[in-house]
């Protein structure tokens, strides 16, 4: 690992952690909507993970410039997992009250931290603060905002169904936790987090401002996930949240991730199973027909005949019945 540090005398407010691979193409544009923030008290974490394009070349120009950088470059590349890594690393070196995230295609507006800073000052219960953000193209074309809900009750009600906080525009309090993420969630690890949040009674909250764009591109790491694994990731962790619900405690010491990241190279009949229910569970059509091929290879059970039907039926029925399923299932 190489590490440069610029010196700071003070503390700083705000810790700003940012990992970043490859991401050559917009990471300037990212870094200056950082450093031209009206609010100026930060440190900026950026952790370099053995990129192979000149991303490493472009931190460096900046770290040069601006003493508020923190620069680390890890000497070999691992994948989502060194992701998951590099967050937590970031977040048990920040210095500041409060840890910021960004990531290295987003665009943080100027008055971000301004604005989030305040907020948490003024509001000492929130744990944890995200935004709406707007949606942008390649080209920084707006595609629209996504709205979240406001208070930590709205907020309390809708997590345990889907994610309602916005993990780049979040900033949260640097305390309580030794790590953040845990790292055997290798998708959706944000959704963990604010899971774990609401069973340790802390608050959540969003601002209505927009704070942050974030990019959508086809080659970005959220895009390159394959959404069966990643659903199956979801799923674990709302089964990790009803298990401290009901004891207190959840089985994630003993879970294996291998199970799931597996699933095409050496797939299990009861894996298979439980990816064909949760993509019947999140609406994945896609998944559905790819796992059900798998499972057929398996076991031509009644299982695989009952779901057969459903691609039968097509994928308007398909998604009738999930709607169905979601009903009946709380979570």
């Amino acid at each position: 690992m190489k590490t440069q540090y610029n010196s700071m005398i003070n503390q700083p407010k705000i810790s700003v952690v940012m990992s970043v691979y490859n991401g050559a193409e917009f990471l300037s544009q990212s870094i200056e909507s950082i450093l031209q923030q009206t609010f100026k008290d930060f440190e900026f974490i950026i952790i370099d993970d053995a990129s192979t394009d000149n991303s490493w070349e472009i931190l460096q120009n900046f770290n040069h410039k601006d003493k508020r950088i923190k620069l680390i470059k890890n000497e070999k590349n691992i994948g989502i997992e060194g992701f998951i890594k590099n967050l937590n690393f970031g977040c048990e070196i920040a210095t500041g009250k409060y840890i910021a995230r960004m990531d290295q295609d987003d665009i943080s507006r100027i008055d971000r931290f301004q604005l989030q800073f305040e907020f948490l000052e003024s509001n000492p219960d929130i744990f944890i603060l995200g935004s709406w953000v707007d949606r942008i193209d390649r080209f920084g074309k707006s595609l629209g905002v996504i709205q979240t809900p406001l208070n930590n009750t709205e907020i309390s009600k809708m997590m345990p169904k889907r994610i309602s906080l916005f993990h780049p525009a979040t900033i949260f309090r640097n305390k309580f936790y030794q790590n953040f993420y845990r790292e055997k969630i290798r998708y959706c690890e944000d959704y963990d987090f604010y899971l774990r949040i609401m069973t340790d009674s802390l608050k959540m909250a969003n601002l209505k401002d927009i704070v942050l764009e974030y990019r959508i591109l086809e080659n970005s790491m959220s895009r390159k996930q394959d959404k069966v694994i990643k659903n199956l990731f979801i799923n674990k962790v709302k089964e990790f949240y009803r298990e401290r619900l009901e004891t207190g405690k959840d089985s994630y010491d003993t879970f294996d991730p291998a199970e799931y990241l597996s699933i095409y190279t050496n797939p299990s009949k009861s894996t298979v199973r439980k990816s064909i229910n949760v993509s019947k569970k999140y609406y994945d059509y896609k998944g559905f027909e790819k796992m059900l091929k798998i499972y057929k290879d398996i076991n031509r059970d009644i299982f695989y005949f009952k779901n057969r039907l459903l691609l039968l039926f097509g994928e308007s029925f398909f998604n009738l019945n999930a709607k169905f399923l979601n009903k009946i299932n709380r979570y």
